[in-house]
């Protein structure tokens, strides 16, 4: 949809053989940002298999041509997608939440995500060493090296947090504001293991962090596993004071989820310099009328929002005016 200046994906091929199992599949695009153009191309290849037994898949990555990672991926084009999954932020596990903030700041911070990778990886460790101290089959005293570590790398990742948290906060209220167009009140909150100061930097999460395992130590040994750090934050949503998963109903929490989402794509414009591609998932059909409107006048401001809806309204015609339409149907997606 037209909109201000944002990164926009050009060209985005995808190339299929007729069937899949031993045959190649390439994705590529191009995505135009301020500063510059990147180009971005994944490439499939499956190795022969039978109908039971599936051949390997392989995956290959480049960026400009040159070979990468796939974690280079991330960050290269940002995005923000709401769908009816997300629903789970406010129903569903800690982990949920924690997945959100993760993707978030990932897309904001690429050293994040490699951070976020080693810890994963100590934290395994740690937990191994804990069952084998309790198991007597290890030296209390081998934890000293462990904690360095799962501290170091978890300061980081309570530090991106809390700092995201505050700033998509600020950001989360004003537009739940304008979408219900009421009094209703949405705050969102980040809950860390541990005692936390507000605002903090590396070096206070690093002390509260090391502070909380020493304080576990028992119990830490007693269970065998690690039991604070950021595996078991939150993030707490409410509305109007109260938490949302127990009381909000099916329309608060879907609006609260799409508040956060338009506010999370106004964060990584300000952090960025460019605004996301918005992919907005059948966002329309559990709406009102002077919603739907909101929320299709807030698309038109983005330079590419990709919209899918079961059916178009007669009143949203006036807004779509302008739009590129497309229909699927059998698989098949032609202009409409």
């Amino acid at each position: 949809m037209p909109g201000q200046s944002s990164p926009a994906l050009q060209g985005a091929t995808s190339e299929k053989e007729q069937t899949y199992w031993g045959k190649d599949t390439q994705v590529s695009a191009t995505v135009r940002r301020s500063d510059d153009d990147v180009t971005l191309r994944v490439d499939y290849q499956a190795a022969e298999g039978d109908d039971e037994t599936p051949g390997a898949l392989r995956k290959s990555v480049r960026v400009n041509d040159a070979p990468r990672r796939a974690t280079d991926l991330v960050g290269q084009m940002t995005a923000v997608m709401f769908a009816a999954v997300d629903l789970e932020l406010v129903y569903g596990p800690p982990s949920a939440r924690r997945r959100y903030l993760d993707i978030l700041i990932s897309q904001l911070d690429r050293e994040y995500l490699r951070t976020a990778q080693r810890y994963q990886r100590v934290a395994y460790q740690r937990n191994h060493l804990l069952r084998a101290i309790r198991d007597r089959r290890a030296d209390p005293a081998e934890l000293a090296f462990w904690d360095d570590r799962i501290v170091h790398e978890g300061a980081y990742l309570v530090a991106a947090r809390s700092r995201v948290v505050s700033d998509l906060s600020g950001l989360t209220g004003p537009v739940h504001e304008e979408l219900t167009d009421t009094s209703e009140r949405l705050a969102i909150d980040y809950l860390p293991s541990f005692d936390l100061p507000r605002d903090c930097d590396r070096a206070a999460a690093a002390a509260a962090f090391r502070h909380s395992l020493d304080a576990a130590r028992d119990r830490e040994l007693a269970r065998g596993a690690t039991l604070s750090g950021p595996h078991r934050d939150d993030l707490r949503i409410e509305i109007d004071g109260m938490p949302a998963g127990p009381f909000a109903s099916r329309g608060q929490a879907r609006t609260a989820v799409l508040s956060m989402r338009l506010a999370e794509a106004k964060l990584i414009e300000q952090r960025r310099g460019d605004g996301p591609v918005i992919l907005l998932d059948d966002v329309l059909s559990e709406l009102d009328e002077a919603r739907r409107e909101k929320i299709l006048r807030r698309a038109r401001e983005y330079d590419q929002c990709l919209i899918t809806t079961p059916e178009i309204h007669p009143s949203d015609e006036s807004l779509l005016a302008g739009a590129a339409r497309f229909t699927l149907e059998d698989n098949t997606i032609t202009p409409a």
